[in-house]
């Protein structure tokens, strides 16, 4: 379902993934910055939102609209990971973290649009990486991929529930 604050810019969660968030590869951590409406309503250049049109990335503003609102069920077999993560229409952002033989983790942070068009959250709760950037794809199937800049590819999202709903993690 889409939210009227089309604004907010954000994972497919880490959990964000962008989790929204622990789904990532590890991608180098910029500077922490505090995201307002203007940034995230910055549109890439036009040389990326065309690389990333054609490679079938979303931009980030259609990964917030996706997003806000939402929870969003991902996995990555890579980490053993699954995670819940919920995008606020104010950009806030919440996840459930659930690593295999490991107990959940539960952490709030905020997610964004970056100055290259990505959809970034971050999470300062974490011990080292707290910042993950990172496009999205549909797979048609009705699932979602995380891709970055380089091109490679990271979690998936395999479901995005209306309202918060992170519990819905099994």
């Amino acid at each position: 379902m889409r939210t009227p604050l089309k604004t907010s810019a954000a994972v497919l969660s880490e959990a964000a993934l962008g989790l929204s968030i622990m789904a990532c590869q590890p991608q180098g951590m910029p500077a922490a910055t505090d995201a307002t409406e203007a940034e995230v309503e910055t549109a890439p250049s036009a040389e990326a939102a065309a690389i990333a049109e054609s490679a079938g990335v979303m931009t980030a503003a259609e990964i917030a609209d996706l997003f806000a609102g939402n929870t969003i069920i991902g996995v990555l077999d890579a980490w053993k990971l699954r995670w819940a993560e919920f995008f606020a229409p104010d950009g806030t952002s919440k996840a459930l973290l659930r690593f295999e033989g490991q107990a959940d983790m539960r952490i709030a942070g905020k997610y964004y649009a970056n100055d290259h068009g990505e959809f970034c959250t971050f999470y300062p709760e974490l011990p080292d990486q707290k910042e993950f950037c990172h496009g999205v794809t549909p797979l048609g199937d009705g699932t979602y991929q995380q891709v970055y800049a380089d091109g490679t590819r990271g979690g998936i999202y395999t479901q995005i529930l209306e309202g918060e709903q992170l519990e819905a993690l099994k």
